[in-house]
This record gives structure tokens, sequence and C-alpha cells, in this order.
């Protein structure tokens, strides 16, 4: 199908980079050539023809296309067996979580993670097909929108750092909520799941994560959009945050500083959350050693920028400054 749009090429273009980048990585090939004769060789027996010479995976690989590259994505599935699920849903189904039918209850959550397990997010996608497959015991989507948002504040908190499947489930979580609404006025706290969704874009893991298929800018531009046009619509959702429709682009822009972390965790009210005021700033804390924390968690320990964060991820914290300021 043709893309109607502007803004539908560039999905086009960002679909098939995330993509190709993605398959690059795992044949560990770091440019276009070396792709084109990994290919080759395992495409031999399938009577392909030559595909380093012709050049024919680099329009994909640098998103220099405008129509969907439909035969490519079924060329490589028989070479990598989700290429088209890459294609169509994104790296950690991002772009099912963007643009996924919010109305089918197959499409968005299943991408919540925390409905099974608080630290769904984090698990690899082995033991996490494993918990699925075999776990009865579902968390309402009250339950999972709270857990999720407390999970993601502590992780925040204690300096952890994210992945793309927190962001896809901030996305799918915050786009369910606003089908919720739109329905009829919910009760469910939703005020939180655009700050996840902003906390997860300042993530510098996520961050990095994006940049690699050049995709950071237009996903945040993307999700900041679909903000305001939920602000300046949905009177109820504008109400519950207390501000005014006229303040919704700077709401959307930066909504971390409207709302601070500890009003969210008063909000919460989880029982496992950890002792802490408002007046409490938590800083980056030191570099993730890959165990979980045990709740209830200790006092929230006040950081500064001396807390052995690392000098890589200061310097990508400075990165993010830069990009949003461009």
């Amino acid at each position: 199908m043709k893309p109607k749009t502007a803004k539908d090429v560039e999905i086009v273009r960002l679909q098939a980079r995330a993509m190709m980048r993605t398959l690059m990585r795992r044949a560990k090939c770091p440019n276009t050539h070396q792709f084109g004769a990994w290919i080759n060789n395992k495409s031999e027996q399938l009577g392909w023809g030559d595909t380093q010479d012709s050049n024919k995976w680099r329009k994909l690989i640098d998103g220099e296309l405008t129509y969907p590259p439909v035969k490519s994505v079924q060329m490589l599935s028989q070479l990598f067996h989700d290429a088209e699920r890459l294609y169509n849903d994104g790296p950690a189904n991002l772009w099912r979580a963007l643009w996924g039918n919010a109305a089918d209850p197959t499409v968005l959550w299943p991408l919540c993670r925390t409905r099974l397990d608080s630290e769904g997010p984090w698990l690899h996608e082995i033991v996490w097909e494993e918990i699925e497959a075999s776990s009865l015991n579902e968390r309402t989507f009250r339950e999972a929108i709270r857990e999720f948002e407390g999970e993601l504040l502590l992780a925040k908190a204690y300096g952890e750092f994210l992945n793309l499947n927190h962001l896809a489930e901030a996305i799918a979580l915050y786009r369910l909520h606003q089908a919720t609404n739109s329905l009829a006025r919910s009760d469910i706290d939703g005020v939180g799941a655009y700050r996840c969704i902003r906390h997860c874009l300042d993530d510098p893991c996520i961050f990095l994560e994006l940049d690699s298929f050049d995709g950071f800018r237009f996903i945040h531009n993307e999700l900041v959009e679909m903000e305001i046009r939920r602000l300046t619509t949905e009177r109820s959702y504008c109400s519950s945050i207390g501000i005014d429709s006229d303040q919704a682009e700077c709401y959307a822009d930066d909504p971390l500083s409207y709302i601070d972390d500890g009003t969210r965790w008063d909000c919460l009210d989880l029982n496992w959350a950890p002792a802490t005021t408002k007046n409490i700033q938590t800083e980056t804390a030191g570099v993730f050693d890959g165990s979980r924390r045990t709740k209830p968690a200790p006092v929230l320990p006040l950081q500064t920028e001396n807390s052995s964060s690392g000098a890589w991820s200061h310097n990508v914290v400075h990165i993010l400054s830069w990009v949003r300021e461009r």
C-alpha cells in the first residue's frame, strides 16, 4: 500500500531502518557490505542472486525508500524467522504500542508485562515467554498501571537503566487508559502513564537504542504530539492533571517539572514504596548491578553527581540534554 502522507513515508523508513539494523547486529555485521556478504553466504542454498555487489540492502539500512519493502522483508524472513514481525511490530513491539489498535484486546494489553510479573520488562524473552504461557494470576488494568509506575519510579530512584520493553509498556498503558477514558470517564489514575513515557525517553539506554536506528527524535515528537492532542480534546484527563488546556504544549514537553516523583508516590500509595518525602530529589545512583531489590525498599538516598554513575552514563545525560535542545 502506498503511504498517504509524508509522516507515513517516514514511518516506513523508520520501520525499515530499525529492522535492518537489528538484523545486522544479530549477524554481527557493522556495515552494509559485510551484511551483503553474510546474506550471500546464508542464502546460497536458496538460490538467491548476489546481494553484496548489488548493494541491495543499502536503501533499507539507510531508510531511503518510499514504499513498504514487502518483497525484501519476505526474503529476509527466510533467514530470520521474525523479520516480518520486526518490521511490522518493531523492536520490543514498539510500533505496535505506538500505532496498534487500542480497541483490540489482543494488541496492547499483551505488551503490558507487569500484568503478570512486576519485573517483566527486565526479563529475557525466553523467561518471559515461559511466564506468559504458565501464569494464571493476571493483574487488573488498575493494578498493572499502578504497579508499573511504582516499579519504574523505584528503578529511576536507584539509578537502574531501563530498556525498550519499559517504553513499549508505558505507551501501551497510556493508550489503553486513553481508550478506556474515551468511552466513559474512568476513575483509574492515569496521570502517571505519560510521566512514565517521559522517564523512559530520558533514560540513556533507551535513548541509545532508539538513536541506533535514528528513531529518537521522531518517536519523541510523536509521543509529545499524542499527549498534546489528548490534553486539548480530553477534558477529564486534562483536569485530572490539574492544568488548563492552554498549558498542553508545555506539559507535554516536560511533565516531570509539573508533577514530581514524590507526589506520584503519595498518589500510588503502594505498601512496598520506599520511605521518602517530596523534598528528597533522587538523582542518578550507581550503575545497576543486575539484581532486583527486595521489597520493601530502604529509604532512598540523596544522590549527587559524584555517586559513581560512571563517566559513560554521565556523558550520555549531557547528550540527552543536547538532543532536546536541538
